[in-house]
């Protein structure tokens, strides 16, 4: 076998273009090889790993691949099959199996693809296992390539959708119509398939996966058709999935898209005022908006405030014992749903809340500040306070902005792009200073 570069594992795992490393089958193999290792390490029974992915045309041959590699360091494989990342971290920790793979590249296109890998309690992988399988994967050299056989094991999901049953017990949804839009990924089937066990009356967009259409101009980025679908047939709710179901945007009974903010905003005043908010705070993102701040302030809760990243979040949520904690983007955390983010499970939650209440009146107590974001393609990502230019501009900024908005400055985690983010009472003022402030990022490292 030739080298290969080391598999860098980003904020979620590897990602990236399907057939280029990291996605590429020899890589996968090296992964998977360096996952059994790290298994093996473990010592007694047969190692068992559970495997699914959210659709993508190239799942199947990188479950192949993967599969190789396991099998080469004698760990037997079970395959989910179509299904969300929430469900696979769920049946992972209530399986007993030594570890979860999810093969998704979540909101991105058709023609990417990654993998997730989860430890046996459902978590995702720690920093430090993702550093040693990355190294043991430059270093193994597989004798031969063996068959990677998985054994179906699909019939899983039944106990996931039967674990919604336990989790709402007395949600009855008859006579409620709720509209889903599952990206055409993991959630495709499992969501409609959850909200009708319910008696929910429930219509279905973007539920049919055919392998290329995944996130294309649907799901959570794209929830437009999903609010004028919520009009057009006189739902009550609207649920958004991105392509592999751990985030939910929503949709109120107006047409009015719901985030992240809204969905803090509203289970963190309501936890409050229950009595069930340990610590009286939430955790959120440096990218949630300043009106999140204000409308938990009022209500006597804090926030605790993490870099972006759902496994930050997740971390904070660990250490404070913290009931809910999530991102704008709309991956929420719930204590008590394993601190997993599920797109669909917080549309269940948000549903058993409001009851028969409009949802817009639900969410009303949370007002956005004007905010402005601009993705700048760089060429390289020095430290943004090393470049003069760039610095000096941020500065100014802040000092213009004072204590009526804020500005947030940031690489992102998976993409090469500087993230530009600017909030502030003035939407005219936002959008200029972002601007400004792009152009001299573009001008600087732009590629």
């Amino acid at each position: 076998m030739t080298s290969i570069p080391p598999p860098q594992f980003g904020t979620d795992g590897l990602r990236g273009r399907a057939g280029e490393s990291p996605m590429d089958p020899e890589t996968l193999r090296r992964v998977g090889a360096a996952l059994g290792v790290l298994l093996q390490r473990g010592g007694g029974a047969q190692k068992r790993v559970l495997v699914g992915d959210d659709g993508r045309e190239s799942a199947p041959w990188i479950l192949e691949a993967l599969g190789q590699g396991l099998a080469a360091a004698e760990v037997a494989v079970g395959h989910v099959g179509l299904c969300t990342t929430p469900a696979l971290a769920w049946l992972v920790a209530r399986e007993k199996v030594d570890a979860g793979v999810m093969i998704s590249a979540s909101h991105n296109p058709a023609h990417d693809n990654g993998v997730k890998i989860f430890a046996a309690d459902g978590s995702k992988l720690r920093d430090e296992d993702e550093a040693e399988i990355a190294a043991l994967a430059v270093q193994l050299r597989p004798a031969d390539v063996r068959p990677g056989r998985s054994r179906d094991r699909s019939d899983l999901l039944t106990r996931y959708v039967e674990g919604y049953a336990v989790a709402f017990p007395d949600l009855d949804l008859t006579g409620r119509k709720v509209c889903v839009d599952a990206a055409n990924g993991g959630g495709a089937e499992l969501a409609p398939r959850i909200l009708r066990a319910f008696g929910a009356d429930v219509v279905e967009l973007n539920c049919e996966p055919d392998g290329f259409n995944i996130n294309d101009g649907c799901g959570a980025l794209h929830p437009e058709a999903l609010a004028a679908a919520v009009v057009e047939h006189g739902a009550e709710l609207g649920i958004c999935l991105d392509g592999d179901g751990d985030r939910g945007i929503f949709v109120d009974e107006k047409g009015g898209v719901r985030d992240g903010d809204d969905v803090l905003a509203f289970f963190g005043r309501r936890l409050h005022r229950e009595g069930r908010l340990p610590g009286g705070r939430v955790v959120a993102t440096v990218m949630s908006n300043l009106g999140l701040h204000k409308a938990l302030r009022e209500a006597g809760v804090g926030v605790h405030v993490t870099p972006v990243g759902d496994r930050n979040v997740w971390l904070a949520m660990r250490e404070l014992g913290a009931a809910v904690g999530g991102e704008q983007s709309g991956h929420v955390l719930f204590a008590d749903h394993g601190l997993v983010g599920d797109g669909l499970y917080t549309g269940m939650r948000l549903l058993a809340a409001i009851g028969r209440e409009p949802a817009s009146a639900a969410f009303a107590a949370f007002q956005r500040f004007p905010q402005q974001l601009v993705n700048v393609v760089v060429a390289r990502k020095p430290a943004l306070e090393t470049v003069p230019a760039i610095a000096a501009k941020a500065a100014e900024i802040e000092r213009t902005l004072g204590q009526d908005g804020r500005l947030l400055l940031r690489y992102s985690g998976t993409e090469p792009k500087c993230r530009v983010m600017i909030e502030a009472a003035d939407p005219a003022l936002c959008e200029r200073l972002c601007r400004e402030l792009a152009d001299v990022v573009a001008r600087e490292l732009g590629a």
